[in-house]
């Protein structure tokens, strides 16, 4: 052992896997993340648990990892890679770029189930979840997730923090900004873009240009709410 690290056969550390938030998405990219493990066990990292600031929220699971300490009193080491399971992207947003500053290595976890495309460019922190589909070109920045049955199409773009729900579908060149928070079943029409913190509701169909920090909904989507920043 070298610290809290095991050593492989060949002579390498393994790093120690740590989720941040330990609620119904935690344990889902738990379970991506042993997916992802067993399809490839040459990966150089092992799940070692949660962190998140319930301490009890595992109690009810019979769990083979746990809630290992308070996410605020989490120190970084370079022991350790991460991945956020927080869906809300504003607390998501807080909590990596405070990890980031303060050395974190995060990690992309993608299903085995997933299809992503080869001209497809991804950041770091990113969850890519069972049958979702990246298809060609796609950009996404950093702390991405793309829930199960979602399709990027092609040359869409996704800025950081952006939580993608189940069967969601970014057609060809649409645009996220920041942040935005897609409902199940959102449909976002070709080359339309939503600006920073926007929420499309779910079922949404939205065909038209959204400001940021606004909450839209319906078919076609309308504006019901808006925020100034």
């Amino acid at each position: 052992m070298y610290g809290n690290q095991e050593i492989t056969k060949e002579g390498e550390y393994v790093k120690k896997l740590i989720i941040i938030g330990a609620g119904g998405f935690g344990r889902e990219v738990l379970e991506y993340a042993l997916d992802m493990k067993e399809a490839n066990p040459q990966i150089d990292w092992e799940v070692k648990g949660f962190i998140d600031d319930n301490l009890a929220c595992l109690q009810q699971y019979n769990q083979e990892f746990e809630v290992i300490e308070n996410i605020k009193d989490h120190i970084i080491s370079n022991e350790n890679v991460y991945i956020c399971a927080i869906g809300d992207p504003n607390i998501k947003s807080a909590i990596c770029k405070d990890f980031m500053d303060r050395g974190a290595l995060f990690i992309n976890i993608i299903h085995p189930l997933a299809r992503v495309g080869r001209r497809c460019k991804l950041g770091v922190g990113n969850v890519i979840c069972p049958n979702a589909c990246l298809t060609t070109d796609v950009c996404l920045e950093d702390f991405i997730f793309v829930n199960c049955h979602s399709n990027c199409g092609h040359d869409s773009k996704i800025s950081s923090y952006c939580t993608i729900s189940p069967f969601c579908d970014i057609t060809g060149f649409a645009e996220l900004g920041k942040g935005v928070f897609l409902g199940s079943h959102a449909s976002i029409c070709p080359s339309v873009k939503i600006g920073d913190f926007s929420k499309i509701g779910a079922g949404a169909a939205v065909i038209s240009d959204m400001p940021s920090d606004c909450t839209a909904v319906g078919v076609p989507a309308k504006i019901v709410k808006r925020k100034n920043r």
